[in-house]
């Protein structure tokens, strides 16, 4: 849990810093809208790191547990969420389906297995993916 402080910490004073000097070169400040669409990576990643909370907080990682560490768990997660919603058929995904998926993943029992997305009916490819028009 340490390291997850630390990435985060680090994570706000990079970004600091690309706001700071993107600002001292003249250069307006960017803003991010939301278009309803995320990108395939990004959404590997937030569903990897829901799972990985989910089984932080049930107490499935550490030494002689499910994932050896947040780092395997993050791993396998991803190569799941991967497969699962493959980029070639899944470019973009629905983020307001996305977010529903991942409280769905927050909120699971411990007592029910999560070893993939296809568990929690809200996280299936065909609620998640944009269909390529």
């Amino acid at each position: 849990m340490e390291r997850k402080s630390r990435l985060a910490v680090c994570g706000v004073v990079v970004s600091l810093m690309v706001l700071a000097c993107g600002r001292e070169r003249g250069e307006p400040a960017t803003t991010t809208t939301t278009t309803g669409a995320l990108s395939h990576d990004d959404a590997v990643m937030r569903l990897a790191s829901a799972r990985c909370d989910r089984e932080v907080s049930c107490n499935d990682v550490g030494a002689g547990k499910k994932y050896a560490d947040r780092d395997t768990c993050m791993r396998e997660a991803g190569q799941n969420a991967r497969g699962t919603l493959r980029a070639d058929q899944c470019a973009t995904l629905d983020q307001a389906n996305l977010s529903s998926c991942l409280n769905d993943i927050k909120n699971e029992r411990c007592s029910n297995p999560l070893d993939s997305l296809e568990r929690v009916a809200s996280c299936a490819r065909g609620k998640l993916c944009i269909e390529p028009k």
